[in-house]
């Protein structure tokens, strides 16, 4: 039995590799990540599990380095790995076999469905929420790529616009346009994460958000989704939308993809209640003194914080206004001052008020005071 597996492995490995490139005659050596070359070292020493290994070969497969016809299911597949297959991934681990010959093996283990892999997948309905989708020139409708993160910025389309440094085997899918505007980094679009503020783009994620878990900056990853060129950005080049962020841990193995759909929806906040305000000033004043105010603004109730309050003030005369804004503080209050001109008209001053906070009712109050000549 073992003379006959050896025999069938031995043919396998003759099988020819498909490498990502064109059919041309001269064959091209496969570029396999180091850290796939470090997993397999964990693995062959039995740091990791076979299941952690199979990540790093799907890698392999979604990204073209190896080309695994579909095949349906073996019923009398193994339900293990062979151990000359960990023999192999020491010696190539250690640089005693190269490249070639170890992804043969591989592949002939995964066609034969001795070890099982999935192949990369994008989520389709993301396409149905990306803003403005025309301005996207779409290379890859789905694929992978490794770096690691330089930046998160969050956006008013809702989106997290993160850079990422490409690890070296992917430089060439950024462009000049990266280069000159994102610092050489792919830029990847998380559409959909966070609130809408940009009017035009409401649309777009309405009742629905697509939560990723963004690790930090400095976190090794691996990115799956859509590759394609901005065309309103100079035709630099991005992954969006993004279907998963995934962490490369330290030992080579990939986190699992946590991202999920949320169906929401954007209602506009109903008001909590209606603004009340009230002014504690001189209602008679001495031309040429200050005049003391304190804007109150309160649900009729409470004292209201973090109110927008802006104040204007007629001059008895019609001709002379004054203006002034800004917050109410933690006791619902705003407070200004001025000195009135010795020579203003004197009669009566009108001063309008409004106060407004998202989740209130908006509030205008008219109030006036008297402004008399000195004896």
């Amino acid at each position: 039995m073992t003379k006959n597996l050896s025999l069938y492995l031995i043919l396998g490995i003759s099988l020819v590799v498909l490498i990502s490139h064109s059919a041309n005659v001269t064959a091209q050596e496969p570029s396999i990540p180091s850290w796939i070359k470090n997993n397999a070292k964990y693995w062959s020493q039995g740091q990791i599990e076979d299941s952690d290994f199979t990540k790093g070969i799907e890698y392999l497969i979604n990204q073209g380095i190896m080309k695994i016809p579909q095949t349906k299911p073996n019923a009398n597949q193994s339900n293990g790995i062979p151990s000359w297959i960990k023999n192999n991934a020491k010696y190539w681990s250690e640089g005693q076999i190269d490249d070639s010959e170890f992804v043969k093996g591989i592949e002939y283990l995964v066609s034969n469905g001795v070890i099982a892999v999935n192949t990369v997948q994008c989520d389709p309905i993301l396409w149905e929420h990306v803003y403005h989708p025309q301005r996207l020139n779409i290379i890859e409708v789905c694929t992978q790529v490794s770096g690691t993160i330089e930046n998160i910025r969050e956006e008013l389309d809702g989106d997290y616009h993160i850079r990422l440094a490409l690890d070296p085997e992917y430089q060439d899918m950024v462009n000049q346009a990266n280069v000159d505007q994102q610092h050489g980094d792919l830029v990847l679009e998380l559409i959909c994460q966070n609130p809408v503020e940009q009017q035009d783009a409401i649309q777009s994620c309405q009742d629905f958000r697509y939560i990723i878990n963004v690790p930090p900056v400095g976190t090794h990853v691996l990115v799956t989704g859509s590759y394609v060129l901005d065309l309103e950005h100079g035709s630099w080049a991005e992954i969006h939308p993004v279907t998963a962020i995934q962490e490369i841990l330290p030992n080579g193995t990939v986190s699992a993809n946590t991202a999920t759909v949320q169906k929401t929806t954007n209602k506009p906040q109903a008001p909590s209640g209606t603004l009340r305000i009230d002014l504690a000033e001189h209602d008679y004043i001495t031309r040429g003194t200050v005049q003391e105010m304190t804007v109150e603004v309160s649900d009729g109730t409470n004292p209201v914080s973090g109110a927008a309050v802006s104040v204007h003030v007629t001059y008895a005369s019609g001709d002379t206004t004054k203006d002034f804004s800004g917050v109410t503080d933690s006791n619902g209050a705003f407070e200004l001052s001025w000195t009135i001109g010795g020579n203003s008209k004197p009669g009566i001053f009108q001063v309008d008020i409004d106060a407004t906070k998202d989740g209130y009712i908006p509030a205008h109050q008219t109030f006036s005071f008297e402004v008399v000549s000195a004896s």
